[in-house]
């Protein structure tokens, strides 16, 4: 099965495919737990909307398997390099989604707080490729963010409904994107082989500067709606816990993705630290993915060779 650590070529080509894999795999997992509200949504216009989104997010999820699938077949190991093995065929450790998107939708407000989240923070990365020296890579940008356009109305849109709506609406927004900010900081988790990206203009910024480019965004909207509380109570991570993983085994937490800390100095928010142990983009998941790994994979492992 193609993976970042069974593609031949150079340490580059692996490192290509490491970026190509995280974009696919958030979009692919995010679009798989925003589907789950199909038919339970608080509204019927919600039905249509996270199933229109989701739909987008699965979409681009293929693009982004489609030039992984062309990287790794270019790179000398075309077995095992097919959109469909790319997408559905691999092992829950071969996955390279931030751990965010696996998380459970829990209620409205929380999927509401890691969409808004999510999607902004995915504006920045396409805002940044956009400017990548690979061809490729920068020309998919352009069709992805006119459709994420409208995924960041539908967010801010109910943000600001629920940041404006009776107190227990706002206090069910604010825990949700307390509960999922430190791990949307993930999103930003340096990738194996940042520097060579980098370097050659791939990746046009590290992650470090996405980050803080995401947190500006991300603090002047909180401000606006005065939910400035999230920046302090949600960037603090467990440290010292057990920590159940994708495995069901249970692993030290600086095994597992922690960090930055999220502070303000003057009138900026700035995240403290670099990130310690691994997450997402090292195929460390959560206990959660098991559940959406095998209902996104099911049928293309039980018949070989499906088709999406």
């Amino acid at each position: 099965m193609t993976d970042v650590q069974t593609v031949a070529g150079t340490s580059l080509d692996q490192a290509k495919l490491a970026l190509l894999l995280a974009l696919a795999d958030d979009e692919l997992v995010i679009g798989h737990r925003h589907s789950h509200w199909t038919g339970v949504a608080p509204q019927i216009e919600e039905d249509l909307a996270f199933s229109s989104i989701a739909q987008d997010e699965i979409g681009h999820a293929v693009v982004w398997y489609t030039i992984a699938a062309d990287t790794a077949s270019g790179s000398g190991r075309a077995e095992g390099a097919s959109l469909d093995a790319l997408g559905l065929g691999r092992p829950m450790e071969g996955y390279r989604n931030a751990i965010l998107v696996e998380r459970e939708n829990r209620d409205w407000a929380f999927t509401i707080a890691r969409q808004y989240l999510y999607d902004t923070a995915d504006d920045v990365r396409l805002e940044a490729l956009a400017g990548s020296s690979w061809l490729a890579v920068a020309d998919a940008t352009g069709a992805l963010r006119r459709e994420e356009r409208y995924h960041l109305l539908h967010a801010h849109a109910w943000v600001d409904r629920l940041a404006d709506g009776p107190v227990e609406a706002r206090r069910k927004l604010g825990d949700g994107l307390v509960a999922a900010f430190g791990e949307a900081l993930g999103l930003f988790e340096p990738l194996p082989g940042e520097e060579e990206l980098v370097a050659e203009g791939i990746l046009p910024a590290p992650h470090a500067e996405l980050l803080q480019r995401w947190l500006d965004l991300v603090a002047a909207d909180l401000s606006r709606v005065g939910l400035e509380r999230v920046l302090e109570e949600g960037a603090v991570a467990g440290e010292g816990e057990m920590v159940a993983t994708s495995s069901g085994e249970m692993a030290p937490a600086e095994v597992i993705l922690a960090g930055p800390h999220v502070t303000r100095r003057g009138d900026q928010w700035v995240p403290v630290g670099e990130f310690r142990g691994r997450g997402g983009r090292h195929g460390i998941h959560s206990e959660d993915f098991p559940a959406v790994w095998e209902e996104m994979t099911g049928t293309y492992r039980a018949h070989p060779g499906a088709r999406w």
